[in-house]
């Protein structure tokens, strides 16, 4: 301290400005929270929030890091410490149990309504049925998109491997081998899906949301360093995310218009994806015993994990605002 004192001091009148004067607030004050499907209307809160000024106001400084490449990446990302804080699928919290150091802090929805199965508009599946045996793209092995094409397949009385599930990552490579007969269907946000549609391109086969009702779809994770080190932050993240999302049922044409032009989709298709996404966000982040049993068998079915987990180590309610 007596260095930096004697320096300015003895410094020149501009050196001394910048030396002297009060500290601005440091880079790693800001939350870093990666976007882990940034094509996804169930994320954009995170985006609004940031231009509405609403973390803000919880005293939190956001920047948003988006991880187009899959959910592994983003948790890689935030195991190394590159990012605080995620937004990603509840069957990640797997990831957990395999040593990755962080927590799930909050539930963002239950249901999945913002994921669809989309087909190519050729006719060439009509109906589930057509899929058995079929390749189907998801975005990544042992994740939701994973879970929910097994899922399906169950359901269907075919046995998990009923349906041939091809790992291809990012969504606009989902798009791509679709298109390019790759695969017969892929695993597809609702907004994306909707764009498909409405350029006659594609066509929504299945939303996931109307077949599986209780489910952890998506959630925050928090690395266990910030959580240690910064706990007011996600907390405040947490108070400033279910502040957004009342902010997105209260203004329907403000959201859409943010939608159309974050996500780069017409405002037919962002109406669509608003309707469709948001009765599925959680109000409070809480999550509900249905859906973390339901979550734990999935980590088993994809063959993310031998053995269900012990769900209560793996995510935390602690940090949430208080019940309204």
């Amino acid at each position: 301290m007596g260095t930096i004192l004697l320096t300015c001091r003895l410094a020149p009148a501009l050196l001394a400005a910048f030396l002297c004067a009060p500290p601005a607030a440091a880079a790693d004050e800001a939350l870093r929270v990666g976007n882990l499907v940034p094509t996804s209307f169930s994320f954009l809160p995170l985006q609004i929030g940031i231009e509405q000024g609403i973390f803000r106001k919880h005293g939190l400084e956001v920047r948003k890091i988006d991880f187009p490449r899959g959910a592994a990446s983003g948790h890689q990302a935030l195991a190394a410490g590159s990012v605080d804080m995620v937004a990603g699928g509840g069957v990640e919290m797997g990831f957990i149990v395999k040593g990755s150091p962080e927590l799930a802090v909050a539930l963002i929805t239950e249901r999945p309504n913002s994921v669809t199965l989309t087909v190519r508009n050729d006719n060439s599946i009509r109906t589930v049925a057509d899929l058995k045996g079929r390749p189907v793209g998801i975005s990544t092995t042992g994740g939701l998109s994973h879970w929910l094409v097994r899922e399906i397949s169950r359901r269907q009385g075919w046995g998990p491997d009923g349906i041939q599930a091809v790992a291809i990552g990012a969504m606009s490579a989902q798009v791509a081998a679709l298109k390019t007969r790759q695969i017969d269907a892929g695993v597809i946000d609702l907004a994306t899906g909707f764009q498909l549609e409405e350029l006659g391109e594609g066509r929504i086969l299945v939303k996931f949301g109307d077949v599986i009702e209780a489910f952890v779809n998506q959630a925050s994770y928090a690395s266990t360093a910030i959580l240690k080190r910064r706990p007011e932050a996600v907390r405040a993240f947490l108070a400033g995310w279910f502040d957004t999302v009342a902010w997105v049922r209260a203004n329907k044409a403000e959201t859409i218009a943010n939608g159309a032009r974050a996500l780069n989709i017409s405002p037919a298709v962002a109406a669509k994806s608003y309707d469709g996404v948001l009765p599925g966000y959680s109000r409070d982040g809480r999550f509900r015993p249905e859906a973390i049993r339901t979550l734990a068998r999935s980590m088993v079915e994809t063959g993310m994990l031998a053995s269900e987990p012990d769900m209560s180590k793996l995510y935390t309610e602690d940090y949430l605002p208080p019940l309204r």
